[in-house]
Protein backbone atom coordinates (compact mmCIF):
# COMPACT_ATOMS: atom_id res chain seq x y z
CA UNK A 1 0.00 0.00 0.00
CA UNK A 2 1.32 3.42 -0.88
CA UNK A 3 0.69 6.67 0.89
CA UNK A 4 -1.40 9.03 -1.19
CA UNK A 5 -1.01 12.78 -1.18
CA UNK A 6 -4.49 14.08 -1.81
CA UNK A 7 -4.72 16.73 -4.51
CA UNK A 8 -7.15 18.80 -2.43
CA UNK A 9 -4.68 18.99 0.44
CA UNK A 10 -1.93 20.91 -1.33
CA UNK A 11 1.56 20.22 -2.58
CA UNK A 12 3.83 20.70 0.42
CA UNK A 13 6.87 19.40 -1.45
CA UNK A 14 6.94 22.69 -3.34
CA UNK A 15 7.09 24.60 -0.05
CA UNK A 16 8.88 24.06 3.22
CA UNK A 17 5.80 23.47 5.34
CA UNK A 18 6.02 21.47 8.53
CA UNK A 19 3.16 20.28 10.69
CA UNK A 20 3.75 20.78 14.39
CA UNK A 21 2.20 18.60 17.07
CA UNK A 22 0.83 19.60 20.45
CA UNK A 23 3.99 18.66 22.31
CA UNK A 24 5.97 21.15 20.22
CA UNK A 25 3.75 24.03 21.37
CA UNK A 26 3.66 22.89 24.99
CA UNK A 27 7.45 22.74 25.01
CA UNK A 28 7.66 26.22 23.46
CA UNK A 29 5.33 27.60 26.13
CA UNK A 30 7.44 25.97 28.84
CA UNK A 31 10.60 27.53 27.40
CA UNK A 32 8.94 30.94 27.46
CA UNK A 33 7.63 30.38 30.99
CA UNK A 34 11.10 29.65 32.40
CA UNK A 35 12.76 32.28 30.20
CA UNK A 36 15.31 29.92 28.69
CA UNK A 37 15.94 28.79 25.14
CA UNK A 38 15.45 25.11 24.54
CA UNK A 39 15.01 22.55 21.79
CA UNK A 40 11.97 24.25 20.24
CA UNK A 41 13.62 27.68 20.10
CA UNK A 42 16.71 26.10 18.57
CA UNK A 43 14.56 24.29 16.00
CA UNK A 44 12.82 27.53 15.05
CA UNK A 45 16.17 29.27 14.61
CA UNK A 46 17.51 26.47 12.39
CA UNK A 47 14.34 26.30 10.28
CA UNK A 48 13.43 29.94 9.75
CA UNK A 49 12.39 29.26 6.15
CA UNK A 50 9.73 26.75 7.11
CA UNK A 51 6.07 27.62 7.34
CA UNK A 52 4.65 26.28 10.58
CA UNK A 53 1.28 24.57 10.38
CA UNK A 54 -0.89 22.73 12.84
CA UNK A 55 -4.06 20.76 12.47
CA UNK A 56 -7.40 21.44 14.09
CA UNK A 57 -6.80 18.54 16.52
CA UNK A 58 -3.64 20.22 17.83
CA UNK A 59 -5.50 23.53 18.04
CA UNK A 60 -8.18 21.86 20.15
CA UNK A 61 -5.66 20.19 22.45
CA UNK A 62 -3.86 23.51 22.96
CA UNK A 63 -7.12 25.37 23.59
CA UNK A 64 -7.66 23.30 26.75
CA UNK A 65 -4.77 25.14 28.38
CA UNK A 66 -5.86 28.69 27.55
CA UNK A 67 -8.37 30.75 29.51
CA UNK A 68 -9.43 32.79 26.49
CA UNK A 69 -9.41 32.59 22.72
CA UNK A 70 -7.35 35.75 22.22
CA UNK A 71 -4.37 34.38 24.14
CA UNK A 72 -4.26 31.23 22.01
CA UNK A 73 -4.76 33.32 18.89
CA UNK A 74 -1.73 35.47 19.84
CA UNK A 75 0.45 32.37 20.29
CA UNK A 76 -0.55 30.99 16.90
CA UNK A 77 -0.46 34.25 14.93
CA UNK A 78 1.15 33.50 11.57
CA UNK A 79 0.70 29.74 11.94
CA UNK A 80 -1.52 28.07 9.35
CA UNK A 81 -4.28 25.94 10.86
CA UNK A 82 -5.19 23.06 8.56
CA UNK A 83 -8.79 21.92 8.40
CA UNK A 84 -9.98 18.32 8.40
CA UNK A 85 -11.47 17.43 5.03
CA UNK A 86 -12.68 13.89 4.49
CA UNK A 87 -9.37 12.88 2.89
CA UNK A 88 -7.76 13.22 6.29
CA UNK A 89 -10.44 11.01 7.84
CA UNK A 90 -9.61 8.46 5.16
CA UNK A 91 -5.88 8.67 5.97
CA UNK A 92 -6.66 8.28 9.68
CA UNK A 93 -8.62 5.12 8.93
CA UNK A 94 -5.73 3.75 6.85
CA UNK A 95 -3.20 4.50 9.59
CA UNK A 96 -5.29 2.80 12.27
CA UNK A 97 -5.89 -0.23 10.01
CA UNK A 98 -2.15 -0.57 9.39
CA UNK A 99 -1.21 -0.15 13.04
CA UNK A 100 -3.98 -2.36 14.45
CA UNK A 101 -2.88 -5.13 12.06
CA UNK A 102 0.63 -4.76 13.50
CA UNK A 103 -0.68 -4.58 17.09
CA UNK A 104 0.63 -1.03 17.51
CA UNK A 105 -2.37 1.33 17.47
CA UNK A 106 -1.88 5.09 18.01
CA UNK A 107 -4.00 7.22 20.30
CA UNK A 108 -6.94 8.79 18.48
CA UNK A 109 -5.65 12.37 18.45
CA UNK A 110 -2.15 11.30 17.43
CA UNK A 111 -3.68 9.31 14.60
CA UNK A 112 -5.53 12.40 13.33
CA UNK A 113 -2.33 14.48 13.57
CA UNK A 114 -0.36 11.84 11.65
CA UNK A 115 -3.15 11.57 9.06
CA UNK A 116 -3.08 15.34 8.54
CA UNK A 117 0.66 15.29 7.94
CA UNK A 118 0.45 12.31 5.61
CA UNK A 119 -2.49 13.65 3.59
CA UNK A 120 -0.92 17.09 3.14
CA UNK A 121 2.53 15.62 2.50
CA UNK A 122 4.04 17.59 5.39
CA UNK A 123 6.88 16.58 7.65
CA UNK A 124 5.72 16.27 11.27
CA UNK A 125 7.77 18.09 13.90
CA UNK A 126 7.54 16.15 17.16
CA UNK A 127 9.51 14.51 19.93
CA UNK A 128 6.79 11.86 20.29
CA UNK A 129 8.42 8.61 19.19
CA UNK A 130 5.04 6.90 18.66
CA UNK A 131 4.74 8.74 15.33
CA UNK A 132 7.71 6.72 14.07
CA UNK A 133 5.36 3.72 13.78
CA UNK A 134 3.40 5.41 10.99
CA UNK A 135 4.55 4.26 7.57
CA UNK A 136 5.00 7.07 5.04
CA UNK A 137 5.26 9.77 7.70
CA UNK A 138 8.44 11.82 7.96
CA UNK A 139 9.01 12.84 11.58
CA UNK A 140 11.44 15.63 12.31
CA UNK A 141 12.63 15.59 15.92
CA UNK A 142 13.61 18.77 17.70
Amino acid sequence: MTTRRWSGCGAASERRDVLTDTTFWIDLLQERRVGRRGAVSDFLTRHRGCELCLCMITWGELAEGFPDFEELDRLLRGVRVLTLPRQIAWEASRIQRELVAAGRRLGENDCWIAATARAWGHRLVSRNRAFGRVRGLTVVPY
